[in-house]
């Protein structure tokens, strides 16, 4: 199945302005529960203030509409919304053309386990994968897997595909590092031919290394000695 949009999303209250986050006054409240988000947020936008946002989809925009709420806007993954028909709801699409920011690997795509032996299983399941989806979230996932960042990493990534005259087809990762006060960044933009799992998983392995080069093992390193899972934990230490 085709990865749906990655991307991820500014949400204000109906009818409010601003549109862009680039454009949101000085002390704006913005709600997410997510590190990786908030480390961005910091970089890119540290006249914005970030409180922790818990709950599902529904919950979290009736926080945000409430009358009293203390937010002025919420940033959440595209995916979420225009899978539930909320997308009119999004304010703005958040990338590295607009607003900066990188979304989480895996972002928008559906994985699914089988157990390794059923053979008929696989064969089902070929037919409805989307190759260039499974390449890219495994480059991803393959970035993740080699910083041992898990949950607590503030990892952000952005793949697209470009075809050549040739049709040859080449994958580009951008990805960041960033630390939890935004002052410290590791960023990288590589490309290269793609055309199996074993090459996704072998550029992966490179652009984790690239970024572990330009500084990503120390910021790693900090974050995990505070081991915060959610932007709460920021808060709280």
């Amino acid at each position: 199945m085709p990865r749906v949009d990655p991307r991820d999303v500014l949400v204000t209250k109906a009818g409010k302005t601003p549109r862009n986050i680039e454009d949101l006054p000085a002390g704006s409240v913005i709600g997410t529960s997510s590190i990786r988000r908030t480390a961005q947020i910091a970089l890119l936008y540290p006249h914005l203030r970030v409180a922790d946002m818990r709950g599902n989809i529904g919950t979290r925009l009736a926080k945000l509409d409430a009358e009293d709420s203390p937010f002025d806007a919420l940033i959440l993954g595209a995916a979420g919304l225009l899978r539930l028909n909320l997308g009119h709801r999004i304010t703005q699409y958040l990338d590295s053309k607009s607003g900066g920011m990188l979304h989480a690997v895996g972002q928008g795509a559906i994985g699914i386990e089988n157990r390794s032996a059923d053979e008929r299983v696989q064969r089902m399941l070929a037919k409805i994968d989307h190759l260039d989806s499974h390449l890219a979230t495994a480059a991803e996932r393959s970035l993740l897997r080699t910083l041992e960042g898990g949950c607590s990493a503030p990892l952000g990534v952005e793949t697209s595909w470009t075809t050549d005259a040739a049709g040859n087809k080449t994958l580009r990762m951008k990805s960041i590092v960033v630390s939890l006060d935004g002052k410290e960044k590791a960023e990288l933009d590589l490309s290269k031919a793609v055309k199996s799992k074993d090459d996704a998983e072998v550029f992966g392995v490179e652009s984790a290394e690239g970024l572990l080069r330009r500084g990503a093992d120390k910021i790693l390193a900090e974050i995990k000695a505070k081991k915060p899972t959610t932007a709460a934990d920021l808060e709280e230490k």
